[in-house]
């Protein structure tokens, strides 16, 4: 894929240790590169994630080079202190309810 489709998946889990990128439903237990538990996976920012993909668009998403230029854009972001392993229902799904069940 050489340009980044920002609706091809909901959810983006990477690791605040190393930068590893799990995509889908909630992380494994531990991160398989660095090991570290499943509280270290963060749900990352979508304009994150398309700006390394961009910055390289031949190489899969968990090589070294993606990883580290990911951790650093979360850091400079502060993308590690102001997000959580909770996750984040998206609007298009919810309709922006909380309660599927009231109507508008």
């Amino acid at each position: 894929m050489s340009t980044y489709d920002p609706f091809i998946h909901a959810l983006i889990w990477t690791c605040k240790s190393c930068g590893f990128v799990y995509i889908g439903g909630q992380p494994k237990m531990e991160c398989p590169v660095c090991e570290a538990y499943k509280t270290s996976f963060i749900d990352l920012p979508q304009h994150i994630e398309q700006r390394v993909r961009e910055a390289f668009p031949g190489l899969p998403y968990n090589h070294k080079d993606c990883r580290a230029m990911r951790l650093e854009l979360m850091e400079t972001e502060n993308v590690v202190d102001n997000f959580r392993v909770a996750g984040r229902i998206l609007p298009a799904a919810s309709g922006n309810h909380m309660d599927p069940s009231a109507d508008d």
